[in-house]
């Protein structure tokens, strides 16, 4: 029986809060504001409203704006820029090297900071494939829809798979649908819907499999 690893990649894979989210979120903001002609205050509380209701900036601005999605996470996502914040870590080559399996990426970024982001922790060589946001038709963990296309198009069962996130509501759709379940963070959180809980990345073993 085969078995898939699944890894999320911001805040999974690598540090993304302490300084590509920060700019991340700043350059949407921007856009949205030179776009619509609104000030970055307005632009801040309409995406907020369309982050509660749509549950990603993206998806309220193609909704109710006709926004092109290729044009918005180009311009959002300045690999130039944001590959510089990325640390390479030998722990966590040696992490993926020792894995058996098949080892894919699943993220809701663009494909191009994804593959961006990868090349620059020097860890491509480990991974099959990458999905991104694009994989989905927009369509951002944790929804069923996303996590159903992947896994169409990898041709695999749900049990043959085991998801590797720092989200729990990722986690929750990717239990529900039958996968096992590894959380990374150093919240000590318990729920049901997550088999493993490790502080980071590099505690990944074979003893959760």
């Amino acid at each position: 029986m085969s078995k898939i690893w699944i890894f999320d990649l911001d805040d999974t894979l690598h540090d993304a809060s302490s300084k590509i989210f920060p700019y991340i979120n700043q350059s949407m903001t921007a856009y949205v504001s030179q776009k619509l002609n609104i000030s970055n205050d307005a632009a801040h509380e309409l995406r907020d409203q369309y982050w509660k209701v749509y549950g990603a900036t993206l998806k309220g601005l193609m909704k109710n704006h006709d926004v092109d999605p290729k044009e918005f996470l180009l311009k959002t996502h300045d690999v130039h820029e944001l590959s510089k914040f990325v640390k390479q870590s030998h722990a966590l080559k040696n992490t993926l090297k020792k894995l058996k399996g098949k080892k894919i990426v699943f993220t809701n970024a663009p494909l191009h900071y994804a593959i961006a982001i990868i090349k620059s922790l020097k860890i491509e060589r480990y991974f099959s494939a990458v999905y991104s946001i694009e994989s989905t038709k927009y369509n951002p963990k944790p929804s069923l829809y996303a996590f159903r296309k992947i896994l169409r198009h990898l041709g695999e069962k749900p049990h043959q798979c085991t998801m590797v996130e720092d989200d729990l509501a990722n986690l929750k759709t990717a239990h529900k649908i039958g996968m096992k379940t590894v959380l990374v963070s150093r919240q000590n959180k318990k729920t049901v819907f997550v088999n493993k809980r490790i502080t980071k990345i590099t505690h990944l073993n074979q003893q959760t499999r």
